[in-house]
C-alpha cells in the first residue's frame, strides 16, 4: 500500500534527520517521514498524531533518547527503535534501551551503507504490530533486536 508506514524522526542533527528521511522517502510503502529535533518537539507531535514507529537518537540535548523512549512506552504511543552509535551490539546503552521498551536498535553510522536493511527492520516491526505472530520462527522482537 502506497504510503502506509508513518514514521517519526526524533535527532537533534538535520543532518542525520535529512539522511533517514532520503533513506525512508525512497520507499513507495512509507509516507514521507515527520521529524522532530529534540525530545519535547516529539512528545508534542506524538500528541497529535500517531506512528507506526518513532526513530529515536539517544543523545540530545534536554531530554536524552532515553528518557523520551520511555515517556513513550509509558503512554503507549508508538513502537521505538533506536538509531544511535551509542546503541551497538554488546553496549549497555542497547541493553538499556532494550530493556526499557524498544523494539530494536540500529547503529547510527550505517544507516546509509545498510539502508535496505534498515527499511527492512522497520517494515518487519510494523508488520508485527499488525500480523499475528510474523517474526522469524516466533521470535519474540527484543531477541530479533539482538540478532540484528
Amino acid at each position: 500500500m502506497l504510503g502506509a508506514i508513518r514514521t517519526l524522526i526524533v535527532d537533534d542533527s538535520s543532518t542525520l534527520r535529512a539522511m533517514l528521511d532520503l533513506v525512508i522517502s525512497d520507499n513507495r510503502d512509507f509516507r514521507p517521514p515527520e521529524h522532530a529535533a529534540d525530545a519535547f518537539q516529539a512528545m508534542a507531535i506524538l500528541n497529535e498524531r500517531l506512528f507506526d514507529l518513532v526513530l529515536v537518537d539517544i543523545n540530545m540535548p534536554g531530554m536524552d533518547g532515553l528518557q523520551l523512549l520511555d515517556h513513550i512506552v509509558a503512554h503507549s504511543l508508538s513502537s521505538v527503535m533506536i538509531i544511535s552509535s551509542h546503541s551497538v551490539k554488546g553496549s549497555e546503552i542497547r541493553d538499556d534501551a532494550l530493556n526499557r521498551g524498544a523494539i530494536a536498535c540500529f547503529d547510527k553510522a550505517n544507516c546509509v551503507k545498510e539502508s535496505d536493511r534498515l527499511v527492512d527492520m522497520i517494515r518487519d516491526i510494523v508488520a508485527q504490530k499488525t500480523e499475528p505472530d510474523p517474526w522469524l520462527g516466533g521470535m519474540h522482537p527484543t531477541e530479533f533486536a539482538l540478532s540484528a
